[in-house]
């Protein structure tokens, strides 16, 4: 087939029940210039495997590639060497493609040549918003904000241009956030080629996320989680800086990124498969003298910017991070999604002083900082 104007990338394991549906949705794309479709089957035990094949068999469009890559990064940095053509999206072999997808990005792109474009996405499969292609643009120093709109830490929702993205590669000795890393990496990249780009942002839900997916932060455990988090906030935190992000963004990134630590923090002390519970709160003593959450809160300190894990963390007491998370989640009426931590911006509301609406033992007279109560995510994960 010609050189298509788009590939997208699929990494595919134990995908039976759903790989139809996402393969369907790409193939009903209707866009000019064609579209290849790379699917990546990880040797799956299942008939995923069988599947690609079926309909790689019916449509040219279709390349498989079967190899053990031991996991979604080598599966997509399979596909990214494989890719052809302008532009490169990836997607998860349980989510997919809205219609007219990518024509609107395409549509977006052209609008805003040197734009990376990003869009949102949707967690019901059955979403009637229509699919536009029209847009937001946001200036390189918005970059906290897009993580804390949920927007920046999955791969998913953007159009990469292929010829900078093939000079990158998904990091593959992460077990969880990998996804944050390539994209930060990315937009290095971008910024050093064309130093005047923009976030173009189309307000219409593209991509179709199944929450119901099993593997995320809620139904897996992360022994490597107080580890792994830190440093992948320390790389957000050095790029939003570089991009001189604003004060009333950073410190709701700043309270983020406290919650996303202080909830694995508590998930030592409920999922650990140590069998004795001193080993599993020595484990979560030992997170909370990590030396990154030490410099955290001494900048939150600074900042004037607390929550509800604040004295908690100061005081390194593990008693109170896994009862204000573990208690008082889900928010009753809050929204279940996203599903994961592992990718998203977390629940930045001020749980403290009953901002929220929840009775959290203990710290009725936290200080809070109401400003910054704009993230459309939450996390909820028990």
């Amino acid at each position: 087939m010609e050189q298509p104007v788009i590939c997208v990338i699929v990494p595919v394991y134990k995908a039976e029940a759903t790989l139809p549906r996402c393969i369907e949705s790409v193939l009903t794309q209707q866009l000019p210039g064609g579209l290849r479709l790379i699917l990546v089957d990880d040797q799956s035990p299942d008939r995923s495997g069988e599947i690609c094949d079926a309909y790689a068999a019916k449509d040219p469009r279709v390349m498989v590639l079967h190899r053990r890559e031991r996991g979604v990064s080598g599966a997509r940095n399979a596909g990214l060497r494989a890719a052809t053509g302008e532009y490169i999206v990836f997607l998860d072999s349980d989510d997919a493609l809205r219609p007219g997808a990518l024509a609107a990005a395409l549509a977006a792109q052209a609008a805003a040549p040197n734009a990376f474009v990003l869009w949102h996405y949707t967690t019901d499969e059955q979403d009637a918003a229509a699919v536009t292609s029209d847009t937001a643009t946001r200036p390189q120093n918005m970059l906290a904000r897009l993580w804390l709109d949920c927007l920046l830490a999955m791969p998913w929702n953007k159009l990469y241009r292929t010829a900078p993205a093939q000079q990158l590669a998904f990091d593959r000795q992460y077990t969880l956030g990998e996804d944050l890393q390539f994209v930060l990496d990315y937009i290095d990249l971008l910024g050093r080629t064309a130093p005047d780009f923009a976030y173009t942002i189309l307000t219409a839900p593209l991509t179709f996320y199944d929450c119901s997916r099993e593997g995320t932060l809620s139904t897996k455990y992360h022994a490597d989680y107080c580890k792994i988090w830190p440093e992948h906030f320390a790389r957000l935190n050095k790029a939003c800086y570089a991009a001189h992000c604003p004060q009333e963004d950073m410190r709701p990134l700043h309270r983020a990124e406290l919650t996303v630590y202080a909830e694995g923090v508590a998930d030592i002390l409920r999922r650990d498969p140590a069998k004795r519970r001193a080993v599993r709160r020595d484990k979560a003593y030992a997170a909370l003298r990590s030396p990154w959450l030490h410099a955290l809160l001494e900048r939150m300190r600074i900042e004037g910017c607390y929550s509800a894990y604040y004295l908690p963390c100061r005081w390194r007491s593990i008693r109170l991070p896994y009862t204000t998370l573990f208690r008082s989640w889900p928010r009753p009426g809050g929204p279940a999604l996203p599903c994961s931590a592992s990718w998203t911006g977390p629940d930045i509301i001020c749980w403290a002083g009953g901002c929220a609406g929840i009775d959290v033992p203990y710290l009725s007279e936290t200080a809070c900082r109401c400003d910054a109560i704009t993230a459309p995510c939450n996390l909820y994960t028990s």
